[in-house]
């Protein structure tokens, strides 16, 4: 007799297996390139010491000089995991006057409001209070990272930081810069923008922090971004977007997407488009839809209605030249969340 097995396919086996299989072959490339020569020189900036920033000044961490790349950029103090969020995070490329990247530090690595939850993926992670970036930035005339504090009131820690580069004069003549920018809808009336921008580039990546008072599914809403004029619908659901599938059934952290808190209605998230940048021209945007499925038509896409949660956002890309890149008031970044219940 042959035997016979009931055996179902499980949604998080083959999302693990996928995930190992990805990560396996990624670090097979990197060793496989680990012989080669490298281009430049290593150096680095590194300080541990009481930092005092009292409101409305700022600090140099370093000033970097010629052409190289960051490759990886930690940063720590003695707050245990919830970071002052009037410390606002501003990297300078090539002299420019304008912050390329203008973001609160703990929202930079995803300790979105100054709240650390561990994860770990490809270019970002946080590991016990370990706030880590290994993101790529490339400068061709120098680089300038600041501390700076536009909250009310003055900060004063333990801090540790490092910041690995290489000089490399070859990078002279790339005028690829990465930036960054943070953003809040409060609440959404049934949409966020994360990013809206003009000129030549790569969208990376997002995290993304929901605030909801809902006792239902809230992410129905699909992502969307417009290239050059044209929208491209890129997923028909939050979780889609997320690396997910029929709503966040867990919490995760994978190399690429990660869902990495539901508690209390706060539900954090990441995204990164690696493997697939969102390549534009001359314009870029990108929104999500704030939506829910009204009770019994789980299968009706038609009976959707807008949500009115509380969503900030952290968005990453690479553009040709340093750009400035504004921020929101400390006021209006930690006013009281105006999330309805619904």
């Amino acid at each position: 007799m042959t035997p016979s097995f009931n055996w179902k396919p499980n949604y998080y086996f083959f999302l693990a297996v996928i995930t190992i299989v990805s990560a396996s072959t990624l670090n097979a490339q990197l060793l496989n390139d680990l012989y080669k020569p490298k281009q430049g020189v290593s150096s680095n900036a590194i300080k541990y010491q009481v930092v005092n920033i009292e409101s409305g000044i700022e600090i140099e961490l370093a000033k970097l000089t010629g052409a190289g790349l960051i490759t990886y950029f930690y940063i720590t103090d003695n707050s245990k995991g919830n970071i002052y969020r009037g410390l606002v995070l501003k990297i300078y490329w090539d002299n420019n006057e304008e912050p390329s990247v203008n973001v609160p530090l703990g929202d930079f690595f995803g300790a979105i409001d100054g709240r650390t939850v561990d994860y770990q993926s490809i270019v970002m992670q946080i590991n016990h209070l370990c706030y880590m970036s290994y993101i790529p930035m490339p400068f061709s005339n120098g680089a300038r990272i600041v501390l700076a504090n536009d909250g009310d009131t003055a900060y004063k820690r333990i801090v540790a930081y490092n910041i690995d580069y290489i000089k490399d004069p070859s990078l002279g003549k790339n005028d690829m810069r990465f930036h960054c920018f943070w953003t809040r809808s409060n609440p959404t009336n049934g949409m966020h923008e994360l990013l809206n921008i003009e000129g030549d580039g790569h969208y990376i990546g997002n995290f993304l922090q929901v605030t909801t008072k809902s006792k239902r599914w809230w992410g129905e809403g699909d992502t969307d971004f417009v290239i050059d004029g044209n929208t491209m619908k890129h997923t028909p659901g939050t979780e889609d977007e997320y690396g997910a599938c029929w709503e966040f059934g867990h919490k995760y952290s994978y190399i690429y997407s990660g869902y990495i808190e539901n508690e209390n209605g706060e539900n954090r998230m990441y995204r990164w488009y690696l493997a697939n940048p969102i390549v534009f021209k001359k314009k870029f945007s990108v929104t999500i839809q704030n939506n829910y499925v009204k009770p019994g038509s789980a299968f009706n896409l038609s009976k959707q209605d807008i949500a009115n949660d509380d969503y900030k956002s952290v968005a990453f890309w690479y553009q040709h030249q340093a750009h400035g890149v504004k921020l929101k008031s400390y006021q209006d970044r930690i006013a009281p969340s105006m999330a309805v219940e619904y």
